[in-house]
């Protein structure tokens, strides 16, 4: 069994283990609220509950997994299959907990599915590394450099110009930062995972070759940036408008990180397009999957007869719940947990 295909059973794996946890943790919720004859959102009683524990530990299984795959395959593929366990959340909470699938919910899991396999099937070979001598090479190219420089500048100049004075009020600010930064840590997530498995495979001069450990800070300090700021967006807007965007916005530039860093996709121009494609199919997905979250209260005739604008309105009223919407949680392993009451539910070490 090839590199790559172990790597995408694992990515697919932690969509599945990631999206059955945050039905378990909602059942644990329901149950422990019920129980305590308390008021959802608040109180420690779902501690004492073991289903929660059990969807915790599910989704701490599936963010092990999710940073395995990066070691064995593409980024490329990895990210976009971070969008499964959104359907996985959507339909086992429609199952177990009766939660109502809209029309508009099941046609945006069936995209979201589809996209999925498209980028499985078609995605092109590219240039995987597999040790820290060879990420060591690519890293320190004169294309990579300058671009990550131009990547952290521009981080800075949104975090200490821009969202101070535009980040309450516009969401692409806060998302642009995590999404950028999040773009080159993946990628470096990706060299560092796989150096690590050669390390435990026995290849010599990995554990002590001083790139490693420079590798392991920056991933460790990137994907702090990426949890604060991404919990910032999640704390002035609504999880069904961030999420969408934050998807669409991450896994572009993790596209792009990928192709700087590796300097192209080695792969035919028929499969890079078809690719493209099935990405912007988990796009529509996404977005048709959060329209419905947010929408409960609506009907299907409702939603497609709604015009544009009453869908935005939707968007912007919905009242957030995350322990029902995995969120941007679902989308970026090892990353997020939203800073609210009840933080511990939509934990992972999260994305």
């Amino acid at each position: 069994m090839g590199n790559k295909v172990v790597g995408i059973i694992l990515a697919v794996c932690s969509g599945l283990f990631i999206g059955v946890s945050f039905v378990f943790k909602k059942k644990g919720l329901l149950d422990a609220t019920a129980q305590s004859n308390g008021v959802a959102g608040e109180g420690y009683a779902f501690l004492r509950n073991w289903t929660w524990w059990l969807g915790m530990s599910l989704m701490i299984i599936g963010e092990i997994a999710n940073f395995v795959a990066y070691a064995f395959t593409e980024a490329l593929l990895v990210t976009p299959l971070g969008a499964l366990s959104v359907v996985v959340a959507a339909i086992g909470s429609s199952i177990f907990l009766k939660e109502r699938l809209s029309f508009i919910g099941k046609v945006g899991c069936f995209l979201c599915i589809l996209g999925a396999i498209i980028i499985v099937l078609n995605a092109p070979e590219q240039t995987a590394v597999s040790t820290i001598q060879e990420m060591k090479h690519y890293v320190l190219s004169k294309v990579f450099i300058p671009y990550a420089i131009i990547i952290i500048l521009i981080a800075l100049f949104l975090t200490f110009w821009v969202g101070p004075r535009y980040g309450k009020t516009n969401v692409f600010v806060y998302i642009s930062i995590c999404s950028i930064i999040g773009g080159i840590s993946v990628v470096c997530t990706q060299g560092f995972g796989a150096s690590v498995v050669s390390a435990i495979s026995g290849v010599p001069d990995q554990w002590n070759n001083w790139f490693l450990w420079v590798l392991f800070i920056f991933v460790v300090c990137t994907l702090l940036v990426e949890i604060l700021f991404l919990n910032k967006a999640l704390n002035i807007f609504n999880t069904s408008i961030v999420t969408p965007i934050y998807f669409t916005y991450f896994t572009t530039m993790t596209m792009v990180s990928s192709a700087v860093l590796f300097q192209g996709f080695n792969g035919t121009a028929t499969s890079i397009i078809t690719v493209i494609l099935g990405f912007l199919c988990i796009v529509a997905g996404v977005v048709l999957l959060q329209v419905s979250l947010a929408a409960q209260n609506k009907s299907d005739s409702q939603m497609l007869k709604a015009e544009l604008d009453d869908v935005q309105d939707v968007l912007h009223t919905a009242v957030d719940d995350d322990t029902l919407n995995p969120g941007p949680a679902s989308i970026r392993g090892a990353l997020s947990s939203t800073p609210t009451p009840d933080f511990v539910i939509s934990a992972g070490f999260y994305s």
